[in-house]
């Protein structure tokens, strides 16, 4: 027995991580010191055995409020993930009750939600459960409350995200931006199908990010810190998961390039700054009603054009792998979305080689 374990009763390790038990109001419970580290698991498991922790009395609402701000100050989330995830955990406890105290979070509260969000995709659903299923794990790891029972009953509603399908092919994009009047319009289409661009990032892009000085004219997305952002009189930006850099096509090179060159930082929406809502700026009506005048029968988004630039690539027979790196997803996650689409054959024919009579070895 190590001697944290002589000094300090219910101290323990599993898979390496230090592990508190205690017992609270006569309830036994054990505890994550999330740390592999001998003295700083005493540190914590002793301000627990104060049982300063368990004394959280918050209501729904203060807690949420209290999980973003700790986010946020740890960099764990972007001012526009907080706002978002801000967003789902303010309906969650719009729904089962957001004076309740955040003690008394029961299984049946999480069953109510999902009732309620019953008609939803299932892929914003699992978007909800993710982030619901974080802010418990905070209350239980940073707060120490008994909601166990409720992370649990969360974890039963297995969602599984379905392979994109809603698409446009290259004829149907071409059509798109052939009716297109307005360049802000033609501008939107060609970052989401192009360049593989999200919404925000739509938004945020500036003229730095279009670089065509090279042989091969690249689309630099890129995060933007505070202090730079502060001296360009900009909003901060960080982007959803990985700076990435995106080849440009000879066939929309020259009008991207006369459309950027006459912008001073932000392409759309120069003057725009920081607003209330989610978005510094916001093309959604806009762009809503040209698609509703020019494709009736076809309702798409702006996120379907992004969806339609890998889509179209892996019908291209482009690997896997460039596709993620254009997507700034993982290799997994995009393997899941696009390889549906990837070319396939039936036969062996097309391993062809050459052999002389005397047949060389493969491998030279």
């Amino acid at each position: 027995m190590s001697p944290a374990k002589k000094r300090l009763k219910g101290l323990w390790i599993k898979g390496g991580i230090y592990q508190y038990r205690s017992q609270i109001g006569g309830v036994r419970r054990s505890v994550s010191l999330q740390t592999a580290n001998e003295a700083e698991a005493i540190s914590k498991a002793l301000r627990i055995k104060e049982c300063l922790p368990f004394n959280y009395k918050g209501s729904l609402e203060a807690a949420i409020n209290e999980y973003i701000s700790f986010k946020e100050q740890r960099e764990k989330y972007s001012e526009n993930s907080s706002i978002g995830k801000k967003g789902i955990l303010n309906c969650f406890a719009d729904i089962v009750g957001k004076n309740m105290p955040i003690a008394t979070l029961s299984p049946s509260h999480i069953d109510s939600y999902f009732t309620a969000k019953a008609k939803c995709a299932v892929s914003t659903k699992a978007g909800y459960k993710a982030t619901i299923q974080s802010f418990l794990t905070w209350c239980i790891n940073e707060k120490k409350l008994f909601i166990e029972e409720s992370r649990k009953a969360l974890k039963s509603y297995e969602y599984t995200i379905q392979a994109k399908k809603n698409y446009l092919t290259l004829e149907e994009i071409q059509k798109v931006i052939d009716a297109s009047t307005d360049d802000e319009i033609t501008y939107i289409l060609i970052c989401g199908a192009f360049l593989g661009m999200r919404k925000d990032e739509i938004i945020n892009s500036r003229k730095s990010w279009f670089k065509f000085v090279n042989n091969t004219p690249v689309c630099s997305i890129q995060n933007l810190d505070k202090s730079s952002a502060e001296k360009l009189g900009l909003n901060p930006f960080k982007v959803k998961s990985m700076e990435r850099e995106v080849p440009i096509t000879p066939s929309i090179h020259l009008w991207l390039k006369n459309f950027v060159s006459g912008k001073e930082h932000y392409v759309l929406a120069p003057n725009k700054r920081k607003r209330k809502h989610r978005y510094r700026y916001d093309y959604r009506k806009k762009y809503e009603a040209f698609v509703k005048r020019v494709s009736p029968d076809k309702d798409f988004g702006s996120h379907t054009l992004r969806h339609s630039f890998a889509t179209n690539l892996a019908m291209k027979n482009t690997t896997i792998g460039f596709i993620a790196r254009y997507l700034g997803d993982s290799v997994e996650t995009t393997e899941r979305h696009y390889a549906q689409f990837l070319p396939t054959t039936q036969s062996v024919e097309v391993l062809t080689v050459n052999l002389c009579d005397n047949s060389t070895s493969l491998a030279a």
